[in-house]
């Protein structure tokens, strides 16, 4: 018996694939919307080094940024933005998930890894597949 794994390509064209892609950039406009309207004198206690790093409304805009230059590319295909936004914001989700990962390492005990784990392999794990399929997409657009 012989154990064949295939890696599994998902070609994104649906229609549920583009309302994902379409919900993504807008969690991501909400984000930066919060995070912007968040008032200054209330910091969550929940903060990893990397959130830390600036203050919140500068994240803030950078996720609201990224989630309207996606939307934006969208409709005008042509120009990569939506490939370039979701490629941010995988960064971005990935660098917050291993802020709060290694922020577990200093607790006796792992809570607070559900955060952590979501925004590394829920959070920039879509927006690096919708990125993938977004730069193919841009590239089938350009060819015709």
């Amino acid at each position: 018996m012989t154990l064949a794994l295939r890696r599994l390509r998902i070609e994104i064209t649906s229609l549920p694939a583009e309302l994902l892609q379409l919900g993504a950039l807008v969690v991501a406009v909400a984000r930066g919307l919060d995070y912007i309207r968040l008032p200054a004198d209330l910091t969550p206690d929940s903060l990893s080094v990397i959130e830390a790093a600036l203050p919140f409304d500068v994240w803030g805009w950078i996720f609201l940024t990224a989630g309207a230059v996606g939307l934006l590319g969208i409709f005008v295909p042509r120009i990569p933005m939506t490939a370039l936004a979701h490629g941010v914001l995988f960064g971005l989700y990935l660098v917050f998930g291993i802020g709060a990962l290694a922020e577990l390492a200093d607790r006796d005990f792992l809570y607070g890894w559900r955060t952590a784990v979501g925004w590394v392999l829920g959070a920039a794990a879509v927006h690096l597949v919708l990125a993938d399929a977004s730069i193919d997409g841009w590239r089938r657009t350009r060819a015709r």
